[in-house]
């Protein structure tokens, strides 16, 4: 029997569609600025390079308890996600049991184990006489919950505030603190960064108003939806009247003519009244954008950074914290970065998997590896720190936000100075194309800030069409 020969054609009549609007990237935000043109009878077509929706959400379904790889859970205030989640009947879980156990850490510094009662006079514990009691993890949080000169988590965007946009190891300094304080307190485990010196304390500021905004308001506690919060951008993606393309690369994105056209890495093109672009800047720098954006927004689609993290989900065989007495939890200076147990809220006292956060340099030094050499050698790093846990830890799952081409890193990031010079900027409309996507909130942080910025897009597309 023979076989018609594959035609391929020349990208010039390969699929051109037109639609109202087209949104770049089915990540939380793009989606829910999807769902809110829908419902205001636009059209819409989405676009995802991924072979998945849900950007920098990422649920481990095949995991016991579902762990997450990135949108771990969210404040019990974040109005926006818990509103969707309502809406499409996701049930939400209160973490608030699990919280005692996923603060009990079991600290290690220099390949040394040291307990609660031993850190408050550790010869490593070189914070002041009122904080020697906080473990390293706590001390920066709190330490800035005093010093905050932000009243409302939206004020780091003033102009009388930039004086405070200047790296976390000068504000660090100019209190009298030692390198070897910004060391402990911040460059270890690093959340926010590289090392103290490129990023804005200013930023934090952000953060931490944005924590205590929830707290005064009586959000205390922590959600995650029932299947992992990948089901929040799921039920938005099926919730759009046409499927979402899953696979389309964007390359281009022509502005120059009456519609708006996006090219792709497969030869297909997709025109549009207006664009929504919701990914990361790490990602957009890559894409070629004509007319091209200049001045201070261009500077930052080029220099914004994104956080490096590799998440390791591991399976115990047995509950080896019992032999030695100690948390499951650790909160290390070696590869194995900081260790948290994952447990259902239903029963709390069991634990289901451990999962390694591994951020900054440590995520840029495995990331040199091929992956199984980066698995094992946080592995080793956990065993050499308990010898209770060698043989005992099954990987289930690992991932590399820097590595991923579609993310090229996790949340963004503002160093010195940037706050300043393109804080206002970064999400103004260029021509007919919008932003959106975590790193243009304003108020918000996390998937609220997601959301937040996938509303104000929304209403942009309002104000001119």
């Amino acid at each position: 029997m023979g076989y018609a020969p594959i035609v391929t054609f020349p990208n010039i009549i390969k699929s051109k569609e037109s639609t109202e609007i087209l949104i770049i990237g089915a990540g939380l935000s793009g989606l829910y600025a999807a769902n809110l043109l829908e419902e205001e009878g636009y059209k819409v077509r989405v676009l995802e390079a991924d072979k998945r929706v849900g950007g920098r959400v990422l649920t481990q379904k095949g995991i016991p308890g579902y762990p997450e790889s990135g949108g771990t859970a969210f404040g019990s205030g974040y109005a926006r996600v818990i509103d969707t989640a309502n809406r499409f009947g996701i049930n939400l879980i209160d973490l608030k049991p699990v919280i005692p156990y996923f603060r009990e850490r079991m600290l290690s510094l220099g390949g040394e184990i040291i307990s609660k009662e031993e850190w408050p006079n550790h010869p490593s514990n070189v914070f002041p006489n009122d904080y020697r009691n906080l473990p390293p993890n706590a001390f920066f949080h709190t330490f800035l919950g005093g010093n905050n000169p932000l009243k409302a988590p939206q004020e780091w965007m003033n102009e009388d505030q930039f004086i405070h946009d200047i790296s976390v190891h000068e504000w660090f300094i100019k209190k009298g603190f030692s390198d070897e304080l910004v060391d402990l307190a911040y460059n270890l485990n690093i959340t926010h960064g590289y090392t103290a010196k490129d990023v804005s304390v200013l930023m934090l500021m952000f953060v931490n108003a944005f924590a205590a905004s929830q707290s005064r308001l009586g959000f205390q506690t922590s959600l995650v939806a029932e299947g992992g919060n990948i089901r929040i951008a799921e039920e938005m993606a099926k919730n759009l009247k046409d499927e979402i393309l899953l696979n389309k690369e964007v390359t281009s994105i022509d502005l120059s003519n009456d519609s708006a056209k996006v090219s792709c890495s497969d030869g297909t093109s997709y025109s549009a009244n207006r664009i929504i672009c919701s990914l990361p800047f790490s990602v957009l720098k890559g894409i070629s954008i004509y007319p091209k954006i200049n001045g201070p927004q261009s500077e930052a689609i080029k220099s914004l950074k994104s956080q490096k993290i590799n998440m390791l989900h591991l399976i115990p065989k047995t509950p080896f914290w019992e032999k030695d007495e100690m948390s499951p939890n650790m909160y290390t200076d070696e590869l194995a970065g900081m260790i948290i147990s994952q447990r259902q809220a239903s029963s709390p006292e069991k634990v289901d998997s451990l999962t390694a956060w591994l951020r900054g340099p440590i995520a840029e030094r495995l990331d040199l590896m091929d992956q199984k050499e980066a698995i094992e050698s946080v592995i080793k790093s956990i065993e050499r720190l308990r010898p209770s846990a060698r043989d005992q830890l099954e990987v289930a799952a690992y991932h590399s936000w820097s590595l991923n081409p579609y993310s090229k890193g996790d949340w963004a990031y503002w160093g010195p100075g940037q706050i300043k010079e393109f804080g206002r900027e970064i999400s103004k409309p260029h021509l007919k194309l919008h932003f959106c996507g975590e790193h243009t909130a304003i108020a918000n942080r996390g998937m609220e800030g997601a959301l937040e910025s996938g509303e104000r897009a929304f209403f942009e597309i309002l104000d001119v069409t």
